[in-house]
């Protein structure tokens, strides 16, 4: 038959994929055809019918099989798309880049290692882009801090960011180069290298950012522009994580705008009950403070009584003191009205002590203070005796707020009572 075209047809028959399809329909034909003339009886066309059934049955499970395989080379599975480790082909692509923008915590790690790589793409006029948390935002850092397991502290990981962008700013500086360095405000939910994106042959790298992981943060997985949507989605996400960053080193505008700044409120909350309540030694400095040991007697005279410590600082009523804080008020006072309210305190205080027989102290000082606290180990509460004005603005800080805060006024209110005269109840 030689090479001819029935034997090519023939080929592409046998090797054709759908050829049991073809025996099926081909045989369920022949057979319809055969029982609908007579010449098959019911016993043969049974056992054919059986026997297309079974083929049938076989072809779907060849079909499924297929489908599967299909499915599975387009997913990949997870083992394909994951990484557990920075790929070794990222290394090499970023050592060629034209184009890099890393976004990341610190990066102290990937700026100190591919130094040397950084350096000879920026005297080539290549360009990096490294965008970093903002080491002035005491929270950020915080945050970011506790979502490490091992943690090393906050202060460890503002020193590692410092660090890396004081390198970056020195690699300017030294070649010269387009090396452009930005903060974030916010914590980014993976870290990125993105190469040379805008090129047919660009890479993202995605790192997740898990909490608190054993070791190194993953899944790690790398896109290219041949996987479409993905690649370009986490492109944009990086970009628009940059647009939202400030400018390193920070200008005069934006570090004043990040300079951690007290919370004042109108009044004090709940937190202030709940605080004293619990407290066992409380230092209360202030003018008067007629309306405080008023409304809290009964709860000054139980706390006394199971053993708590309270220290009370008043200004002295025979001292120039009283015109001082007289002339402050809001609402016009006298100097002798001023001196009847701390009479009134006073007074108060020595029905209790008598009373409890309890660990009570009263100073007076000379001082015009200009700010009442309620001083403990948990918190101190601090209210700001505005000069005739409406309203004493009032602030909260607790023994971690900044780096001497708490620390600060507690001082003050302990040198004020050290200094003052010790009033006999």
């Amino acid at each position: 038959m030689g090479d001819g075209p029935v034997r090519r047809v023939l080929t592409r028959l046998v090797n054709d994929d759908n050829l049991d399809l073809y025996l099926l329909g081909t045989v369920a034909l022949v057979f319809t055809v055969l029982g609908v003339t007579g010449i098959s009886d019911v016993k043969t066309t049974s056992s054919v019918v059986v026997a297309l059934l079974a083929l049938l049955a076989f072809s779907q499970i060849r079909s499924r099989k297929l489908l599967e395989e299909i499915r599975n080379k387009g997913r990949g599975g997870p083992a394909t798309l994951f990484l557990r480790e920075l790929p070794a082909e990222l290394v090499s692509r970023r050592a060629q880049a034209r184009d890099l923008l890393l976004v990341g915590d610190s990066m102290s790690r990937t700026i100190h290692g591919m130094r040397a790589d950084m350096i000879a793409m920026l005297e080539a006029g290549g360009r990096v882009r490294v965008l970093l948390l903002d080491p002035t935002d005491d929270a950020l850092i915080e945050a970011a801090d506790r979502r490490i397991e091992r943690t090393l502290g906050p202060e460890h990981m503002r020193r590692r960011i410092t660090s890396t962008l004081d390198d970056l700013i020195s690699l300017r500086e030294r070649t010269g180069g387009r090396v452009e360095v930005r903060v974030s405000s916010s914590i980014p939910s993976a870290g990125f290298n993105c190469l040379d994106t805008a090129d047919p042959r660009g890479l993202v790298c995605v790192r997740h950012h898990e909490f608190h992981p054993g070791r190194e943060a993953m899944p790690i997985f790398t896109l290219e522009p041949s996987d479409g949507f993905w690649f370009q989605h986490f492109v944009d996400e990086a970009e628009r994580l940059w647009e939202a960053g400030t400018e390193w080193p920070l200008s005069a505008e934006a570090a004043v705008a990040r300079a951690g700044r007290p919370v004042f409120r109108n009044e004090f909350g709940p937190e202030l009950e709940a605080t004293i309540d619990s407290a066992t030694d409380l230092l209360v400095t202030g003018i008067a403070r007629n309306s405080m040991v008023n409304s809290k007697y009964r709860w000054l005279e139980r706390k006394l009584e199971a053993g708590d410590r309270f220290r009370f600082l008043l200004i002295d009523p025979d001292s120039t003191a009283v015109d001082t804080a007289a002339g402050r008020y809001h609402i016009p006072r006298t100097a002798e009205s001023v001196r009847d309210r701390v009479t009134q305190t006073l007074r108060l205080l020595s029905e209790l002590k008598a009373a409890t027989d309890g660990e009570l102290a009263v100073r007076l000082t000379p001082y015009p203070i200009s700010m009442g606290m309620y001083v403990t180990d948990a918190a101190l509460f601090a209210e700001y005796f505005t000069y005739q004005g409406p309203g004493n603005p009032k602030l909260v800080l607790q023994p971690g707020d900044g780096d001497s805060d708490y620390a600060l006024l507690r001082n003050e209110a302990e040198k004020l009572w050290a200094g003052a005269r010790p009033h006999q109840l």
